[in-house]
């Protein structure tokens, strides 16, 4: 029966993408948060007829129709949508789903981008010319830039001072079971932490790392941020042994903020680096008149 209703969809499919192939896309099936909070950005999410389960901002994309998880799109799911695109990122997949789904004449395009800041612009653009609005692409470039432009202010200001030392940032990803996992070297957290000028103190692992009561003392990190939007973080952080003697935890240097809104690499993504920034130096100069525009969530445990 699954493999009758998905022959049928394929054939429905392939006879609308016979006609429209050509014409730019209005129905789009999107795999990855980034891609749908810049199609929101750029004022066409009407066009979106599904979304996989990391679209999560903004709220209102939660009203789409599932397509699955990022890395385990569903076929049968793209294909009852009728979509004349799928847009995905570069860890969309399987392999299998895809080709099954480009086979039938469903536009497939993956964005392989790194998470960089001049990887998110190109996206953007790319984004924008597969829609056909190239201006309206120019436009959110220019806004984000700038965030960017505050972020080089403050890294060419923070590095004029001869006794600046940069501070020591340990980005823990969780804190389940009292195993805590830290980002090391090619993860976008590395990335973030090294545009708001501080150093990775994980930095010669490589991605993701569990992390042992000696190794994370060892480390001694100066501020520590966690992905999570819990309002106890420092107790959390705090009763664990791997932190409880650390300059972070002695000074109370325990930030936490949203995952999607700083590791994301989605339009917000340069604005949250400005203000992981503001939490991780004690003077973070910004240019007169900056403010921060987009909608975030952020939760600061220093005042605990």
């Amino acid at each position: 029966m699954i493999m009758y209703r998905l022959f049928f969809l394929t054939c429905i499919v392939f006879l609308a993408n016979s006609v429209t192939y050509g014409a730019p896309s209005e129905r789009i099936a999107v795999a990855g948060g980034s891609i749908t909070e810049i199609i929101y950005r750029l004022g066409e999410q009407n066009r979106i007829v599904g979304v996989d389960s990391t679209s999560l901002f903004p709220e209102d994309a939660k009203k789409f129709p599932l397509l699955g998880y990022v890395r385990n799109v569903s076929v049968e799911g793209v294909l009852s949508l009728n979509p004349d695109l799928l847009l995905g990122e570069d860890d969309t997949g399987p392999t299998k789903a895809l080709k099954q789904i480009a086979a039938v004449g469903v536009k497939t395009v993956i964005i392989k981008k790194d998470n960089s800041l001049p990887a998110l612009q190109e996206k953007i653009t790319q984004i924008a010319e597969l829609l056909g609005v190239e201006g309206k692409g120019k436009s959110l470039l220019d806004e984000m830039q700038i965030d960017i432009d505050a972020l080089s202010y403050a890294k060419q200001h923070l590095s004029d001072s001869a006794k600046r030392t940069p501070p020591k940032v340990l980005f823990l990803l969780t804190l389940k079971n009292g195993a805590p996992i830290a980002a090391g070297n090619t993860t976008s957290a590395h990335t973030v932490i090294e545009e708001a000028g501080a150093i990775n103190a994980l930095a010669q692992y490589k991605g993701w790392e569990k992390l042992s009561p000696e190794s994370a003392l060892k480390l001694d990190p100066d501020v520590i941020i966690v992905m999570n939007r819990g309002q106890d973080i420092f107790e959390q952080v705090n009763a664990l042994p791997h932190f409880k003697y650390t300059r972070a935890v002695k000074n109370k240097a325990v930030y936490t903020i949203d995952g999607n809104y700083l590791l994301g690499f989605g339009p917000r993504t340069p604005q949250a680096i400005v203000e992981l920034g503001t939490m991780i130096h004690k003077d973070f100069p910004l240019p007169a008149g900056y403010k921060f525009r987009y909608q975030h969530d952020v939760a600061s445990m220093a005042e605990h």
